[in-house]
């Protein structure tokens, strides 16, 4: 594999500086959660989150231990040394009578860590740093104290990691939420009723179907500040890295790159993102009609040409 990987994907590295000081350009920054969607990882969106960065954000990607992850790992004690314990991914069929329940109980179980990195942050922020933060030793961590802006803190997720962000944005501690091409699957009718912050839905149409579209229906009305794109061309991993590792050829041939260029996409999706996040609904329409018109629009509609009317 790491012939193959090398020879097709070649060396790829994501555009940051490790353990790097916290900048001192201002007093205090704005702070945001990431949620991963159903087998990805942490790591997969390097590209989004650090562009985010680079805009004054400080982002906590969250690695879901709910085994909706492709692979990851609790730290245990054995001998004196702390070892991997691996955490699979649950492969579940998608007529299975049980689906529903265990999704419901992963999003219940994906809410509980993010709200737990905010709590993180918030730890930080007031000069506690925990215990458990494996990064070494060198990271000076007292560096976020009163660095951090908590008031307007704001959950982003991708595909699961969309329903993700709806169910956390009951929390208090979030302000806004942004739904990359979300699932709405796992959501019950409670946590539909109380997402009640802010809400921008960006959606690819051609992965996007009838029942899905129901829900974000059903949840638009909870708050003034809700908005709906639909990204025209594009495809449901156009907001992860997976459409810039390959080359364009290999990229189509796996369905991760659709027929409008993937920097388009996610440059629309990353300044969308930020223009909703300072300048909320009206910031991200105004955006999108000046500069993405000719592939995002306010239609909503899914693989069956699926539309809402009256939005």
């Amino acid at each position: 594999m790491d012939l193959i990987s090398a020879t097709i994907v070649g060396d790829k590295r994501e555009d940051c500086i490790d353990n790097a000081s916290l900048s001192l350009k201002h007093e205090k920054w704005p702070i945001l959660i990431f949620s991963h969607g159903l087998g990805g990882s942490r790591n997969f969106y390097s590209t989004f989150c650090t562009s985010l960065a680079s805009h004054g954000y400080v982002i906590a990607a969250v690695e879901h231990k709910d085994h909706s992850a492709c692979w990851t790992y609790n730290l245990i004690e054995k001998n004196g040394e702390l070892v991997e314990e691996p955490i699979k991914i649950t492969l579940i069929e998608k007529n299975d009578s049980e689906e529903f329940r265990m999704r419901n109980q992963q999003v219940n179980q994906r809410v509980s860590e993010c709200v737990n990195a905010l709590k993180l942050l918030e730890n930080l922020n007031t000069g506690v740093a925990p215990e458990k933060i494996l990064i070494g030793k060198d990271f000076d961590w007292r560096q976020f104290e009163n660095r951090l802006n908590l008031s307007t803190a704001a959950i982003i997720g991708h595909s699961f990691g969309g329903a993700t962000s709806l169910a956390a944005s009951a929390s208090n501690g979030f302000q806004k939420s942004i739904v990359l091409d979300g699932w709405m699957f796992p959501l019950d009718s409670c946590q539909q009723q109380t997402s009640i912050k802010p809400i921008l839905f960006l959606n690819v149409g051609d992965w996007q179907w009838e029942e899905n579209l129901e829900v974000m229906k059903r949840m638009l009305p909870n708050n003034e500040g809700n908005l709906v794109l639909t990204l025209n061309g594009g495809v449901h991993q156009s907001f992860s890295d997976f459409p810039f590792i390959f080359p364009n050829w290999l990229a189509k041939h796996f369905a991760v790159q659709g027929s409008t260029e993937s920097t388009l996409c996610i440059q629309a999706a990353i300044e969308l993102t930020l223009a909703f996040l300072e300048n909320g609904k009206e910031g991200a329409q105004r955006l999108k009609d000046e500069k993405f018109f000719n592939f995002i629009t306010n239609e909503i509609y899914g693989r069956e040409r699926f539309k809402i009317l009256g939005v």
